[in-house]
């Protein structure tokens, strides 16, 4: 079993290493500045963690907890360790939290993006028809189209709008402008 420690402050020891998984495993457009990054972690819905297999780091997750669903905003596994069953374990074990997950990918233009399909339906997820849009994470730039997936089975409309709404007044609240 994967342990995990949460990041209360970027003052962490571990959150330099965390930072430096993420600025290099998410394109820009899909990462929080400072100012936000610091609100995320304050906020009592958020969890950012830094994932070990005995001493060694392994990845980093940023998830959401709204009452009976969890939102991922964020996971990424070490490229040095990528294909060696990491992301399974580690996403196993954040499926226990919540009796949903909720999760975003990109559209399934490029093969990296079908292929990130097919390791998110081998866990149990299942791509919903919503049209979606991110909101932007920083000024001037737009929001994207996404995918959303859900565990264990697809999200009804009443579901996916309480999802879009948490997405657009919490988890995003005030990002561009931080």
């Amino acid at each position: 079993m994967l342990t995990h420690t949460k990041i209360t402050s970027v003052e962490s020891a571990l959150f330099q290493h965390l930072d430096a998984l993420y600025a290099s495993a998410f394109p820009h457009h899909e990462q929080r500045q400072m100012a936000a990054k610091l609100a995320a972690i304050a906020n009592p819905h958020y969890a950012l963690e830094a994932w070990f297999d005995g001493e060694q780091f392994v990845g980093l997750s940023g998830c959401w907890v709204f009452g009976d669903y969890l939102y991922v905003e964020h996971l990424a596994v070490d490229s040095s360790l990528r294909s060696q069953g990491y992301g399974k374990r580690l996403l196993g074990q954040i499926l226990t939290r919540a009796p949903v997950t909720i999760l975003e990918i990109d559209p399934l233009t490029t093969e990296i993006a079908r292929k990130r399909l097919r390791f998110y339906e081998s866990m149990g997820f299942v791509a919903n028809s919503w049209p979606h849009v991110h909101p932007a994470y920083h000024e001037g730039v737009a929001g994207h189209d996404l995918i959303v997936l859900s565990y264990p089975a697809p999200l009804d409309a009443r579901a996916y709008q309480r999802f879009n709404d948490d997405l657009c007044q919490q988890v995003m609240k005030d990002v561009t402008a931080a």
